[in-house]
């Protein structure tokens, strides 16, 4: 196995600069995902690290080596496209087998491999259909296949699962990270759909407009999200957000809601180095927000007298909307929660659920600038 390490590779297309300075180092047998919306750039830093497209600027190591200009076949690597590239005219058997016959890997070791990956991946009785005879599950095993019995130390994946449906997509999200456990390679993923890179990452690498928002495991970018972006980029639904003012009042330090008609004050304790004026962008999660019967021992000044706006009952949970101000916020409650359109409920939260960030700048205000166990946390200016 082998590390990789991406030292401020960057990206230029003429005068457009479409990857930004991107650095992270992923361990060996560590399963790191970048993902972001469309166009962020993370296809293109994946195919960088393939050689498939010239590094700008900066330098991209594999094993302690340079290999900026060392072609993708000297890379020892594997990649799994997103339309699986499969030859049409070749077997499953031939298109799995195909790499390492240009290699002109000796026949018994070809047969070998070929037998344990058609084991693993259940794909033994296909081995002697065309492509157009598969469906699409099938097709992305072979694909699998393919990368796996190269047997390269590091595997490159650019959003396999695009073109499954969502039943098949979540089955294959399990498959494709129980494989590179027991393999132990290194896997870098790419994908747009943050809940793949919150259950199949080790750590996911946040990217917008081709620089990085944030490098961490799932749940500390989930919990302590580095900015505004990153806050509501994750989770599902994502963040509420609304606008306010920090008061700063002694023990009854909060905000105060500038979109809301009333002005309501929520006060939320004291934060530190938060002077008082400071635009801020309040944010809770969805599942934070639960509601108050009455009589509740919860502090009612960390309350919202809500009007229901929509109601979605999904089975297991119910997703509850409502407005504040001009924003439109969700609560996601456990159960099925019979409410209607109109109904007038009263939701808290509790203080250390809430996250403040900078208005101007969109940085998470709780967190200090600079970087933390090698994990960028820092909003990028």
């Amino acid at each position: 196995m082998a590390e990789v390490e991406l030292r401020r590779i960057s990206k230029m297309y003429e005068r457009q600069k479409v990857v930004n300075e991107v650095s992270a180092l992923i361990a060996p047998g560590e399963f790191f995902v970048l993902v972001g919306p469309s166009g962020c750039g993370k296809s293109t830093t994946l195919r960088m690290i393939a050689g498939l497209e010239d590094i700008s600027e900066g330098e991209l190591l594999i094993g302690g080596k340079r290999v900026n200009e060392v072609a993708p076949s000297g890379r020892n690597i594997s990649m799994v496209f997103q339309n699986y590239a499969l030859y049409p005219h070749l077997t499953v058997k031939d298109n799995i087998l195909f790499g390492l016959q240009v290699r002109k890997v000796d026949k018994q070791e070809q047969a070998k491999r070929l037998e344990l990956v058609a084991e693993m991946l259940g794909i033994a009785q296909l081995l002697h259909r065309k492509p157009k005879e598969l469906s699409g599950g099938q097709r992305q095993r072979v694909a699998l296949g393919r990368a796996i019995v190269s047997q390269h130390p590091i595997c490159l994946m650019d959003e396999p699962l695009s073109n499954l449906d969502a039943k098949l997509r979540g089955h294959m999200r399990t498959e494709i990270r129980q494989l590179q456990q027991e393999l132990g390679i290194t896997m870098i993923y790419v994908t747009h759909d943050q809940v793949e890179a919150m259950t199949m990452g080790d750590r996911m690498m946040v990217l917008r407009d081709g620089e990085v928002q944030q490098v961490g495991r799932p749940l500390d970018v989930y919990n302590r999200p580095a900015n505004l972006f990153v806050a509501e980029f994750t989770g599902a639904p994502p963040m509420n957000t609304t606008e306010g003012v920090w008061r700063s009042n002694g023990a009854q330090s909060g905000v105060e809601l500038t979109n809301d008609p009333s002005r309501r004050f929520l006060p939320l304790g004291l934060q530190a180095g938060i002077k008082g004026g400071t635009p801020v962008v309040l944010g809770v999660r969805p599942e934070a927000l639960q509601p108050l019967e009455a009589g509740s021992p919860l502090d009612e000044s960390r309350s919202l007298l809500v009007s229901v706006q929509g109601v979605e009952i999904l089975g297991s949970e119910t997703i509850v909307e409502f407005r504040l101000g001009d924003k439109l916020w969700k609560a996601k409650w456990n159960g099925q929660w019979p409410c209607r359109r109109g109904d007038v409920l009263r939701v808290g939260f509790a203080a250390e659920q809430v996250s403040l960030f900078d208005s101007q700048s969109g940085k998470n205000l709780a967190i200090t600038a600079g970087t933390e166990k090698g994990e960028i946390l820092r909003c990028v200016q």
